[in-house]
């Protein structure tokens, strides 16, 4: 055991069975799996199980794992049962011989299925009160969701299931709020930066937060839950799976440089007609000092050129849907790139400092006390995502079509006459008017104190110089020089500065080289982004 200390909550482990989950992990015309859990009396178990309006029943024993967590040690059961009959409903119970669960159901997935029907949830944790927390809001959320919606298929999550995946007091909160619904519709989780995240001790007052490589108690809890078709030694948080004529690749926040080929991969090898991604951290993000530097460069072949029609991404608990993006170019059409959409939270869990940035065909930034969810509608070429608010309003309607290749509602990403600038996708227009990049001699320049001082460096600026600080760095750059005098020596540029509207213009590349920033140019919307992957504010 850790050295958590608590008394044992009234969520621990018996020898009934609990935490009853089911999922997809092999072919879900043919298959479905339950996991549960029991305490260490009961060390093996199995499923049993009928068609409905049938007497005779079946059985499949379970495979059965001894874990041990911070605060408990418990069995984890899963079974398959296979050769089921292809858009037919069954009822099951789980357990051993002495001990079993109530009565529980599942239905299969017809053959050659192209409409369907699912829900998209997204950072549902809750860390209150810490002994026991309550996960009513997305238990409210979900009820309501699949009452509007009982032909939903299955409840696809895009991270952060937990407020703190390592520690087993959270599972026990989750599971016992999703009590009731996910025995019977399947729960298919990809991973947040929470789901592998711990504390040392947890009560009175959680102390000694700690992240971790693996979210490892997840892999542990859900080995056999899904598919095991992951990159090897980041199975479980990263699979894929099939679903009518849609491909889902559940995409875990470890090791991207090896998810992302695994994904290009698996997404290439797909024929389906739609190719669904579920990534935790927004690739686009709307906070404002969002970075992306560990998702964006590895998970870019895979997203782009393993061509995601969509990726539901989380983590901002704010609602955002972009343009098509390849390249760092925005487009209009589905066939030119992939919408990203950051699908709120389904917890009620508030962030207070969201923006809608260039790259953003729609926002919400949901600081109201309310829980989002989404209902993906699929029907042959044709696919409609309904952001859905648990007050009863609606946030966004998104509609791709392929057949026509349109998007509704219609949105005409922004192409410049006049080369602009951005800073993390906002767009510097009041900061920056008539202050537009040019290019001389093959060298694109920017009017880069004025950027400077718009995001909040300090500036002191005469006629023939620009002293600016950003970033915990210093630069004095000199009209006419091609030499910048910083707090870390004299640096060459690539060009002399020069004046435009009573402004200094400093080569785009030099200006980030020196200030430690990436910048991008957008040849078809005609504007460059810089960003620097720190949370921290520029001037510091």
């Amino acid at each position: 055991m850790s050295n958590l200390t608590t008394d044992k909550s009234s969520r621990a482990p018996s020898a009934y069975p609990d935490h009853i989950m089911l999922s997809i992990s092999k072919d879900p015309t043919t298959t479905a799996t339950v996991t549960w859990r029991t305490d260490v009396t009961v060390q093996k178990g199995y499923i049993e199980y009928k068609m409905a309006g049938c007497e005779k029943t079946e059985k499949a024993e379970a495979i059965s794992k001894y874990i041990k967590s911070d605060i408990d040690e418990s069995y984890v059961h899963f079974a398959a049962p296979k050769e089921l009959l292809p858009d037919t409903k069954y009822f099951y119970t789980v357990g051993n011989d002495e001990y079993r669960s109530d009565e529980h159901s599942f239905k299969t997935a017809p053959l050659s299925l192209s409409k369907f029907k699912f829900l998209v949830i997204t950072d549902w944790q809750n860390a209150n009160p810490p002994e026991n927390p309550d996960y009513e809001p997305v238990r409210r959320l979900l009820l309501d969701a699949l009452k509007k919606h009982p032909d939903s298929r299955f409840i696809l999550s895009v991270g952060d299931n937990t407020n703190d995946g390592q520690n087993e007091v959270q599972w026990n909160g989750a599971f016992y709020g999703l009590s009731g619904i996910v025995e019977s519709i399947p729960l298919m989780m990809a991973t947040g930066n929470h789901d592998n995240r711990g504390h040392l001790t947890y009560y009175p007052v959680p102390t000694g937060k700690f992240y971790i490589n693996h979210a490892d108690l997840f892999d542990e809890k859900f080995e056999y839950s899904y598919p095991k078709n992951g990159p090897e030694g980041y199975k479980t948080e990263n699979f894929s799976f099939d679903y009518g004529n849609a491909h889902f690749a559940i995409i875990g926040i470890n090791a991207q440089h090896i998810t992302g080929e695994w994904l290009y991969n698996d997404l290439k090898n797909s024929d389906k007609t739609w190719k669904i991604g579920a990534y935790h951290f927004p690739i686009f993000p709307v906070m404002p000092e969002g970075v992306t530097d560990d998702s964006y460069p590895a998970l870019k072949k895979g997203i782009e050129q393993g061509r995601l029609d969509i990726l539901f991404e989380g983590h901002e608990h704010s609602f955002a849907r972009t343009f098509p993006i390849k390249d760092e170019q925005i487009y209009d059409r589905p066939s030119q790139g992939t919408v990203h959409y950051t699908a709120g939270n389904a917890g009620e869990n508030i962030y207070c400092s969201n923006c809608q940035k260039i790259w953003h065909s729609a926002f919400y930034p949901q600081e109201e006390p309310i829980g989002l969810y989404c209902v993906v509608e699929i029907d042959g070429k044709n696919m409609k995502v309904t952001a859905c608010t648990t007050d009863g309003r609606i946030a966004d309607e998104l509609i791709i079509d392929k057949e026509n290749d349109i998007i509704k509602p219609y949105a005409l990403a922004p192409i410049y006459k006049q080369t602009k600038m951005a800073y993390k996708g906002r767009m510097l227009e009041l900061e920056a008017r008539d202050m537009y990049c040019q290019r001389k001699d093959g060298i694109w320049f920017a009017a880069f104190p004025v950027l400077a001082q718009g995001i909040g460096g300090r500036v002191i600026k005469t006629e023939t110089a620009a002293d600016v600080t950003l970033y915990k760095t210093r630069a004095v750059f000199t009209l006419d020089s091609d030499i910048a005098k910083t707090d870390k020596g004299d640096i060459k540029l690539s060009a002399p500065v020069f004046s435009h509207r009573g402004q200094l213009y400093v080569a785009v590349s030099d200006a980030a080289k020196i200030f430690d920033m990436e910048w991008s140019y957008s040849e078809r919307n005609n504007f460059f982004n810089f960003n620097c992957q720190t949370e921290e504010k520029p001037l510091i």
